[in-house]
């Protein structure tokens, strides 16, 4: 099952050729080069939306905010969370700098919560700038600074102009400031960029010079993403392939599609990863070499004629030129079919675990119990390109902490009374060569954390009563059904152990949030009997259930419900072994909706009420109304 790419800001395309190919292009995308006029426009559509949900959260316009900074250890914890955004972004950021030098202006780069991570600008404009916190380590959200660019931009996913007494606070009125946001390959905000400046009137250039120099770092990253790729660069005009106009479609050696550019993507509305380039351009195999470092024209499938070529790995695309060569088997089945039906997050929680975990790079699961973070590591462990290796699963909740060190680390003979005679390698050693998977590491004890980190960190294990340090070589995911970060902050999980495991945070939805729950549903009754249709009632009433167990409680309730069911062919509500559900009340269901997206956004109140369409100080009072117990995450 391939999936849908997507792009929320994609921005604009190449010319046409010819009046026919301009309108079929028309139909198909827009501009990204507006006049400025329409651009200011639309950048400053919903400030008075803004205006309103900076004084819901609490803001006072005559109230200078001086709290929302971070501390210099967390803001170095933040820089080294987005490293990749910051090397990527870097040189774009000098770019812009010296397009603005002198104008008294800044260059910022934001994380997606809107807190500055790097700053480039005039010192004349410092002085100023650092009286409103704009530097790296202040957050910028509009629930901390109420109505600015980059608040704007992030909340409601845009590019965004503010100026002057737009600002909600008066100690920025000042200003004028342009954000836009920065996506990875699946649309997803990473960060923004920023210029701001001490004007006194609206720089409309501002806005176009962010969401070029953001095209460019998205182009990037792109690229960064897929290093051993190809690169299929187009345009409807020759002399602008190279440029920012320019579409550009990632490939895989045998001629799939891994991911599109903004630009790409807007041709390709409904691309799918994992389908041939044969869908999107008229290619045949020997074509598509041909432009391997060549300037070609070719037609998209729906008929718009663009310049093309090809650029990367310095050898020809000869896995698509022979079609029967058949890809590694680990490449055959990306699209963890097994594990979803539908809800692409969960593909793309796969995808991205493989690919990261392949690098070497630890990855850490979250999720409520239940919802499958053992059967996603299967499924990478299966498709990884160690999958003849063994895949070694601790429960760290279940080992006795008396015996946990020898069960990890082994022991030598007569370490300890009642030991084996001849001693025992540990789970660690087990792993070497395959994966290592700490399932329930929240549990884990704090004597035992300090150990295990010592093990990460230089990659030996010395077992109880030994001496001798044996080097050991796994691939490391974790899960937990608790948050570890609230964790950190407790105190009850060392923080240098939860950087180690973190490499990659990956947060798996409960079963009530799944968007596939009804073919979900459909195709495990299937699995058990193929055979048996499930009545509309009784899929009414599993559907509505809030399934506290997720698909553990889903796959024991089918069963037992089919092993119990009064016909042969169809399963009904009185064979469901659980009451029918009672409407929850309002209150209650409050509750659910409000902790359930502090759950989604990893503790992080001001993300959770805008997802909920409140204030963060609604939230708080109706949280406290509820007697709901949840810590916030501060932002970094």
């Amino acid at each position: 099952m391939a999936v849908a790419l997507s792009y929320a800001d994609t921005g604009g395309v190449a010319d046409c050729n010819t009046s026919e190919e301009a309108e079929m292009e028309n139909k198909t995308v827009r501009h990204s080069l507006l006049d400025a006029s329409d651009e200011v426009a639309g950048a400053t559509a919903g400030l008075a939306a803004s205006w309103s949900r900076s004084r819901e959260a609490g803001l006072q316009p005559h109230v200078t905010m001086s709290d929302a900074m971070l501390d210099a250890t967390a803001l170095r914890l933040l820089r080294e969370a987005n490293e990749q955004l910051i090397t990527v972004a870097l040189p774009e950021l000098e770019n812009l700098y010296c397009q603005i030098a002198g104008t008294n202006s800044a260059v910022l780069l934001a994380d997606a919560n809107g807190v500055i991570l790097e700053r480039q600008g005039d010192p004349a404009f410092r002085e100023r700038s650092q009286s409103v916190a704009l530097r790296p380590g202040a957050c910028w959200g509009e629930a901390d600074r109420g109505t600015n660019a980059i608040g704007l931009a992030l909340t409601e996913g845009r590019c965004a102009s503010v100026h002057g007494a737009e600002h909600f606070l008066a100690c920025n009125t000042f200003l004028t400031c342009a954000a836009t946001p920065i996506r990875n390959a699946a649309g997803t905000i990473v960060g923004l960029l920023d210029v701001s400046g001490d004007q006194p009137a609206r720089q409309l250039h501002a806005l176009g010079l962010v969401r070029m120099g953001a095209r460019m770092i998205e182009n990037r990253m792109l690229m960064a993403e897929f290093p051993d790729a190809f690169y299929l660069r187009f345009h409807a005009r020759p002399e602008l392939v190279g440029t920012l106009g320019e579409g550009i479609a990632v490939i895989s050696a045998s001629g799939h599609l891994l991911a599109m550019n903004a630009v790409a993507h807007a041709h390709f509305k409904t691309a799918r990863a994992g389908t041939p380039i044969t869908d999107y351009f008229e290619l045949s195999g020997d074509l598509l070499a041909s432009l391997f470092g060549h300037l070609v024209p070719i037609k998209t499938t729906y008929g718009l004629l663009v310049h093309a070529l090809v650029a990367g790995k310095d050898k020809p695309l000869t896995p698509f030129i022979v079609p029967e060569i058949k890809p590694p088997l680990k490449q055959i089945d990306e699209s963890f079919a097994e594990l979803q039906v539908g809800d692409f997050r969960i593909a793309e929680a796969g995808r991205r675990a493989l690919r990261v975990v392949e690098q070497n790079i630890p990855v850490l699961i979250e999720g409520e119990t239940g919802t499958g973070k053992e059967w996603l590591v299967r499924a990478v462990h299966k498709r990884s390109s160690r999958s003849d290796k063994p895949l070694i699963t601790v429960n760290c909740a279940a080992i006795p902490e008396t015996l946990a060190e020898a069960e990890l680390f082994g022991y030598t003979p007569g370490a300890f009374t009642g030991a084996n005679r001849d001693g025992a390698p540990g789970r660690l050693v087990e792993a070497d060569g395959g994966i290592l998977f700490l399932d329930e590491v929240g549990d884990m004890p704090l004597e035992l954390q300090t150990r295990l980190l010592r093990v990460l960190q230089e990659r030996e294990v010395v077992p109880v009563g030994g001496t001798t340090p044996r080097p050991v070589n796994f691939l490391l995911l974790s899960a937990t059904h608790q948050h570890l970060a609230s964790l950190v902050e407790e105190g009850r999980f060392r923080s240098d152990l939860f950087y180690r495991l973190c490499g990659l945070n990956i947060s798996l939805p409960p079963l009530r949030q799944r968007g596939d729950l009804r073919a979900l549903i459909q195709r495990m009754v299937a699995e058990i009997d193929p055979g048996v249709l499930v009545s509309k009632a009784a899929m009414g009433q599993l559907l509505a259930h809030h399934w506290p167990g997720n698909l553990r409680e889903l796959d024991n309730v089918l069963r037992t419900a089919m092993a119990l069911r009064s016909s042969a062919n169809q399963l009904d509500v009185a064979d469901l072994p659980m009451p029918a559900n009672r409407q929850p009340t309002l209150k209650s269901r409050e509750s659910e909706l409000m902790a359930d997206a502090i759950a989604r956004h990893g503790g992080n109140f001001s993300a959770a009420a805008r997802e909920l369409g409140v204030s963060r100080s609604t939230l708080y009072r109706r949280l406290q109304s509820a007697d709901l117990k949840m810590r916030e995450k501060p932002v970094s």
